[in-house]
């Protein structure tokens, strides 16, 4: 997985759930698994414990689906960002800068400390890009705030921890310098 040659970037938000839930229900999952093979070998009813390793499963292939399907791609117009059911497209016309900084700088103001939670805390040293929208683009920036929330959003910034964020970098100002020129 080289996101860089792929023009794919992962969204760490994702990546920290499926890290986080993996190691906690793929024990359920073995748990479940050894007492569906302890009832099938006493001859007992294993239908419950089947339904409910089923269930499991179910939830961990959505959240290995959310981690592979999460993330933001310098595409030939412009980023596209994809998350959850989301897919938004950022026209390199509506960019006006990019940058690098740690995630919990967005987080200082005291009216965004409530969009804190777990990821925010363990990603907040972390670098993330923010993705500064041209604030004309009035209709664009409520359609972003109201796709990815104000979590992810900050007036006309886009703020993501992703993946190799300097390599984002490098790729997006060739792009933008070569459609302002």
């Amino acid at each position: 997985m080289t996101p860089a040659s792929a023009g794919r970037f992962y969204i760490r938000y994702a990546i920290q759930r499926w890290d986080d839930a993996k190691w906690f229900i793929g024990s359920f999952v073995v748990v479940l698994l050894a007492l569906t093979a302890y009832s099938i070998a006493v001859h007992k009813s294993s239908l419950t414990f089947l339904i409910v390793l089923l269930m499991e499963m179910v939830f961990l292939l959505g959240l290995w689906t959310f981690r592979r399907t999460a993330y933001l791609e310098i595409g030939e117009q412009g980023l596209r960002v994809r998350y959850l059911l989301t897919r938004l497209e950022l026209p390199f016309a509506a960019v006006t800068r990019v940058r690098k900084q740690p995630l919990g700088v967005a987080f200082q103001p005291a009216d965004r400390r409530r969009y804190v939670n777990r990821f925010v805390r363990r990603l907040a040293r972390d670098p993330a890009v923010y993705i500064r929208l041209d604030r004309r683009e009035s209709e664009l920036i409520q359609e972003v705030t109201r796709h990815l929330g104000a979590r992810m959003v900050n007036g006309a910034d886009v703020i993501l921890p992703i993946t190799d964020v300097d390599a984002f970098l490098a790729a997006v100002k060739g792009r933008l310098r070569a459609g302002s020129g």
